[in-house]
């Protein structure tokens, strides 16, 4: 019986959610990229795995980001936020750096870590 996922970059699990929260995840993440004309740099491994491409996951997360930011539509920030927000300590697990560059995005990077605490790996 599955019960959770794994998302792994190289040989480094970066995330291991409950199951729900990663089937969740990926289908939220491939849906957005879709909307975005992105690739999530997410490959299915097995069922519940999935190996990311550091690369272009970041590449993702800051289209997505670029897209939070500019986005005047309160509904549609909403349903971005949680994606980025999850995206961002991904990508700050695999070892890439995405800096903040507006006083907007420092208030997103202030809630990190907190946020990444409910992240097991």
């Amino acid at each position: 019986m599955v019960v959770s996922y794994i998302f792994d970059v190289g040989d480094e699990t970066v995330w291991s959610p409950a199951l729900r929260v990663g089937r969740s995840y990926v289908a939220l993440a491939e849906a957005t990229a879709a909307v975005l004309g992105k690739a999530t740099g997410l490959e299915a491994i097995s069922e519940d795995m999935y190996d990311i491409t550091p690369s272009v996951f970041a590449d993702f997360t800051r289209t997505l980001l670029a897209e939070y930011e500019l986005s005047k539509h309160f509904v549609g920030r909403q349903l971005l936020h949680g994606v980025l927000l999850t995206s961002l300590v991904i990508v700050q697990r695999s070892g890439i750096e995405i800096v903040p560059e507006t006083e907007e995005q420092e208030k997103l990077w202030i809630s990190i870590p907190e946020f990444s605490k409910s992240m097991p790996t």
